[in-house]
């Protein structure tokens, strides 16, 4: 699969380079300021002060280096396809191992946080290891080794985490795959009773690169038109909350009421109807009580129990709209 046509790494060659460059400049000062200029305070510099401005500015070479891959612009022909969930997962396995390297993971920002401590505690060790004259070899070649796996895990770890949280310039390339809580309780619907759920995927092909341009969750209702749909929705308070919202479009008035149902759940079913200009709305969730000893769980049996009730409801208001 070629991107010789679509990405340009040109730029990205010469951020590299200077990455290098400074990390060998950096690591030969380290070396000399210690054999040259020996104190405890020129080894408080080697061991702690040149580290940390080695990461900063291998965090911002990492950066650096992520922006400056080029997406070449380009038409790119598009297809749409409905697949299952197993289906989507294995495309979008294949999605992160092709392009992972390419889209943004805002995720990683947190290990920012924890760099620091860790070339800190490095550092320390190295710091009191020369100070009180311990030898593994001589204090010459002592230095060299010291200092290089020092400024090596302290500018390789800033450069990776930089490189990692932007994403190159070209939105329609490259998306990360749908995840999270919605994705994962949208997923349990298939297979229940009156829903056909699925991914629908835009794929985009061009110059024998091909690439996700669009994932969406949908649901329907089995036997029914694209018009009768099923969405999940995830609130969090403390807990991942999650309840369904069908639409009937043109759907059979209906007057807003609120309803509870025994449907064999660990919690009854609270199903809110209403009006939304011409669309039907049924919201279904778990009539959890607001006062528990214990954080209220839903279970995945329950929760498609839930869906599987609602696609009755739905098909109920259609049909009352169109009857056979």
């Amino acid at each position: 699969m070629s991107e010789g046509k679509i990405i340009d790494y040109s730029r990205q060659g010469n951020v590299n380079k200077a990455f290098a460059i400074i990390v060998v400049i950096f690591a030969i000062s380290g070396i000399v300021i210690y054999n040259f200029y020996a104190s405890s305070l020129t080894l408080f510099i080697v061991d702690f002060g040149l580290p940390m401005i080695l990461l900063v500015f291998s965090f911002g070479l990492g950066y650096g280096s992520k922006k400056a891959i080029d997406y070449i612009p380009g038409e790119w022909v598009s297809r749409k396809t409905w697949v299952s969930f197993s289906e989507y997962e294995v495309m979008a396995d294949e999605y992160e191992d092709a392009y992972g390297d390419l889209y943004a993971h805002p995720s990683d920002s947190m290990f920012c946080c924890c760099i620091f401590p860790i070339a800190i505690a490095i550092g320390v060790m190295v710091y009191f290891f020369q100070l009180y004259g311990s030898e593994l070899i001589n204090p010459f070649l002592d230095s060299i080794l010291l200092v290089g796996i020092l400024y090596s895990i302290v500018s390789v770890a800033g450069f990776v985490i930089g490189f990692r949280i932007p994403q190159i310039d070209a939105k329609e390339f490259f998306k990360a795959p749908i995840k999270g809580d919605t994705y994962k309780f949208a997923s349990e619907l298939e297979g229940v009773p009156g829903i056909r759920a699925g991914m629908s995927v835009e794929l985009g092909v061009r110059s024998g690169v091909q690439t996700i341009l669009n994932a969406e969750v949908k649901s329907y209702v089995q036997g029914l038109p694209e018009t009768v749909q099923v969405k999940v929705q995830v609130s969090h308070s403390g807990f991942a909350y999650p309840y369904l919202v069908g639409t009937v479009y043109k759907g059979h008035p209906i007057a807003s009421t609120t309803e509870h149902h025994r449907i064999r759940t660990k919690y009854p079913a609270l199903l809110e109807y209403s009006m939304d200009d011409d669309v039907a709305v049924i919201v279904a969730r778990f009539d959890i009580p607001e006062r528990s000893s214990s954080v209220p769980n839903i279970s995945t049996n329950d929760f498609r129990k839930l869906a599987a009730f609602l696609a009755i409801k739905l098909k109920e208001n259609y049909d009352a709209t169109n009857p056979m």
